[in-house]
């Protein structure tokens, strides 16, 4: 019997999957890039402006433990296990306004 291990960046990979399906649905554009010698990163941006965008990694919390989202400076987003609250914050980051 064979026995296959995941590595963690093919678990951010399946995590940021999760999200961009997410992300996709609610009309955003969503590019991934799964290099082997970096994390897996998903560029997000407004369709109404689509210079406007945000890099983000899933990856285990400092403890090893919980997988969370991250912007691609390195703050925390939400929890992998919530990708709709993901989905919300990348919503207002990325908002256009125009009431300026």
């Amino acid at each position: 019997m064979s026995t296959r291990i995941v590595t963690d960046a093919e678990r951010a990979l399946g995590h940021l999957e999760h999200l961009v399906d997410r992300l996709r649905s609610s009309g955003w554009l969503v590019e991934v890039a799964a290099p082997g010698d970096r994390w897996p990163t998903a560029l997000v941006s407004n369709m109404e402006l689509p210079g406007l965008n945000e890099s983000v990694i899933a990856a285990p919390d400092h403890s090893g433990g919980d997988w969370f989202y991250y912007f691609g400076w390195g703050e925390r987003i939400s929890p992998c296990a919530e990708p709709d609250r993901a989905l919300a914050t990348l919503a207002r980051v990325l908002a256009v306004h125009t009431d300026l």
